[in-house]
């Protein structure tokens, strides 16, 4: 689709949005298996039951500005999940793991946070400001679970000097 108008834009960033909050999904699953500690298991399952809502508002989203998601597939996300995948097939130590899953969910909260911060300001810009609404709470939620992450972090990273330190 030939995109001149910010709406269209707007109308395929919302669209590559839901593909990637999709892809997360899943990804989270995954995630919330392999992780070993209870702090970050809580933490993803979390965040995989916001995810659900984030797909639901981004629908949401839609509806109120009148349009259709078009089909197409994050490639962001999709790359995300290859990494996923790739640190997985390494076979890390636990520790490793927990830190490559940490990495992860830090780049990922990331491209989020810089999706839905771009989508808030388009919608209010289009006058959309149902969809504004909706799409701020999503961002509110990526931004609180970017802070855990990086709490999470620090725990484990405090833990591997202390081992090394032994």
């Amino acid at each position: 689709m030939a995109m001149s108008t910010a709406r269209e834009i707007f109308v395929h960033e919302l669209s590559d949005t839901l593909s990637a909050e999709k892809q997360i999904l899943k990804m989270l699953g995954k995630v919330v298996k392999e992780t070993k500690l209870p702090d970050a298991k809580k933490a993803y399952q979390h965040h995989l039951d916001e995810t659900e809502g984030h797909i639901t508002n981004v629908e949401a989203a839609f509806q109120a500005i009148g349009e259709k998601p078009e089909r197409t597939v994050c490639l962001a996300a999709k790359g995300l999940g290859e990494e996923h995948d790739a640190l997985a097939e390494e076979k890390p130590t636990d520790h490793a793991l927990e830190l490559g899953l940490l990495g992860g969910a830090s780049k990922t909260e990331h491209y989020e946070i810089a999706s839905y911060t771009l989508l808030v300001q388009m919608a209010k810009d289009l006058g959309e400001t149902d969809a504004a609404k909706l799409l701020q709470t999503n961002l509110d939620q990526e931004l609180a679970m970017d802070k855990t992450i990086m709490g999470l972090a620090k725990e484990v990273s405090a833990d591997a000097r202390a081992a090394v330190a032994r």
